[in-house]
């Protein structure tokens, strides 16, 4: 009797500890066996090459914002960007041109929107890049962000049509004149629509900045990685460094002209001179500090005197390439061109 009690004794704890095992096996998430939800995978957003131009999709999750633990170039909030401690920014998918706007395309387009009976007008005729003497290929300058938003509507009514534009008066009329100064100065953009625009600040920043899973010289927005705003885009050193020339047309490299575009290494979306060879017009209107809040596609302030501008160009410095750094502008130059952002229709 006490060989089969403790036989028995034995069998119970046998049987108690194998549904013990079984519990916790089909209770763990992460067990090949399990019936648990898997962890979440990291979002680090993707992008689809498009031709001229690339996809762009960021995390649905957003990138969260932090501030940065390394050297800057300076200590004013204008080098840290947009994306900034306790501020949480969500971005819709959209199309950015790989290269900035060249002189030859922004002559094909403005040839066709000033001809008779397609009624638009300019402040300024642009001109290749520096000096007007340079490759066709080279980006348009001289032009202030009125003629480019007007160009835009253009380029848009010439490829796409008019009904696709853009940029809007207060009466929904599709803005054509670039020296009707309120018009321009009070313009609603229509995101809803499909055609060419400038990129908002965060757009620009986003692209300059992606690198997916890949942290060298890069920190985590939330699951993404950025590159350091205290760097060139698409550079794997800080400013002070000789990536910046590999990337960049600046004051070092540049032999005091601009280049044609595309010549220097491309960033990991494939995108060319996101830093250097010329500023960049973006839509928003600048301030100097940033609303700390959780915001989708940010367009800026609701009014201002001055456009942000991005990127440096080929007579500034290293560290104005960084990809941190907003400044602002309000008149044309030889230093300032555009690049095109649109909406994708999918």
């Amino acid at each position: 009797m006490k060989t089969s009690s403790k036989h028995k004794a034995l069998a119970f704890l046998g049987a108690a500890f194998v549904l013990f095992i079984a519990i916790m096996f089909t209770a763990c998430p992460n067990n090949a066996g399990g019936g648990g939800t898997p962890p979440t995978p990291p979002d680090v957003g993707s992008f689809e090459d498009a031709g001229d131009f690339v996809k762009i999709i960021p995390p649905t999750r957003g990138i969260v914002g932090l501030d940065p633990d390394y050297t800057l170039p300076g200590n004013e909030a204008e080098w840290k960007g947009v994306f900034i401690k306790d501020r949480t920014v969500k971005l819709s998918t959209y199309m950015l041109g790989k290269t900035e706007v060249t002189y030859k395309l922004w002559k094909e387009v403005y040839d066709w929107a000033v001809q008779p009976g397609h009624g638009y007008k300019f402040e300024n005729p642009g001109q290749k890049g520096k000096d007007g003497t340079g490759s066709e290929y080279e980006p348009v300058t001289t032009i202030s962000w009125r003629d480019c938003m007007v160009w835009c509507n253009a380029y848009t009514e010439k490829e796409k049509g008019i009904e696709q534009c853009v940029y809007r008066r207060n009466d929904d009329a599709v803005l054509k004149d670039a020296t009707a100064e309120d018009d321009c100065k009070y313009a609603e953009p229509r995101m809803d629509k499909k055609g060419f625009r400038l990129p908002t600040a965060a757009e620009g920043e986003y692209a300059a900045r992606w690198q997916g899973s890949d942290s060298t010289n890069a920190a985590q927005y939330g699951d993404v990685w950025l590159t350091k705003v205290n760097s060139a885009s698409g550079a794997k050193d800080k400013w002070d460094t000789d990536e910046t020339g590999e990337v960049a047309w600046y004051n070092r490299n540049s032999g005091s002209k601009t280049h044609p575009v595309g010549e220097k290494r491309a960033n990991a979306l494939g995108l060319y001179d996101m830093s250097g060879n010329v500023l960049e017009w973006c839509f928003d209107w600048y301030k100097e500090t940033i609303t700390i809040e959780a915001v989708t596609d940010p367009q800026g302030p609701a009014s201002g005197e001055r456009r942000v501008i991005r990127g440096g160009y080929w007579d500034w410095g290293a560290k104005t390439c960084t990809v941190g750094i907003r400044n602002y502008g309000n008149d044309k130059g030889p230093s300032i061109g555009f690049r095109l952002a649109w909406r994708p229709y999918r």
